[in-house]
């Protein structure tokens, strides 16, 4: 299955940072116990290749940048973000759409090219951890947020802190049957807060089963 179709919302994926990433994140199709880094034994050890911004396609596309790792995770030299969000502002033809758990520490500045988002599953402590304040400070084009997985139901103060994105992603964890699948009103939950806001809405095809009905797949303008 090509990264177009599994992914939906972004064209290819971009990783100038290889190894393995420490965010912690059990279900990581990466990183995690069930990863590729472990099945396809891969050389965990983090190293920046910058190599992969080369022959980028002249037509602009979106990318999924660090698809496997954390750009703004603690672990990561300062130095290493400086040179990939320079990289990014030399293609700026190019959206770069990149994901973080770790928004407060988001320290530089967001090239104009960029998409900036963050990463929830509803789990429980998970939200109280984001400093919202930092990531809205942020001078990216676009703020969205990635639900994915869906592990938990969104509750008031999660569900109210939708109005400060301008794309909601959501998505159901895969590669474990259907153990952790969230329920439909959970999604319902979702959308209805973001069509009160406004804000365009991009249901992966792994929660058809559970929607039952058309996908919504929208993007920001």
């Amino acid at each position: 299955m090509s990264f177009k179709n599994s992914v939906g919302w972004a064209d290819f994926s971009l990783n100038p940072i290889k190894g393995r990433c420490k965010g912690g994140c059990w279900y990581c199709y990466y990183s995690g116990k069930r990863g590729m880094l472990n099945r396809f034994k891969r050389d965990p050890m983090p190293c920046l290749d910058l190599r992969c911004f080369d022959n980028l396609p002249k037509k602009p596309k979106k990318i999924f940048l660090c698809s496997t790792h954390d750009l703004f995770g603690s672990w990561i030299e300062g130095w290493w973000q400086d040179l990939i969000l320079t990289k990014i502002a030399e293609k700026f033809h190019h959206t770069f759409q990149i994901l973080t758990k770790f928004p407060q520490n988001i320290n530089r500045n967001i090239p104009n090219n960029v998409w900036l988002g963050v990463t929830i599953t509803g789990t429980k402590g998970e939200w109280e951890a984001f400093d919202l304040g930092i990531l809205r400070a942020k001078a990216a084009k676009i703020k969205f947020i990635s639900i994915e997985p869906l592990l938990k139901e969104l509750f008031w103060n999660a569900l109210k802190a939708l109005q400060y994105f301008d794309w909601i992603i959501i998505g159901k964890l895969t590669g474990y049957g259907h153990k952790y699948d969230p329920k439909k009103e959970w999604i319902e939950k979702i959308i209805a807060e973001a069509k009160h806001y406004n804000i365009p809405i991009f249901l992966k095809d792994n929660v058809k089963d559970i929607w039952q009905g058309d996908l919504i797949q929208e993007f920001p303008e």
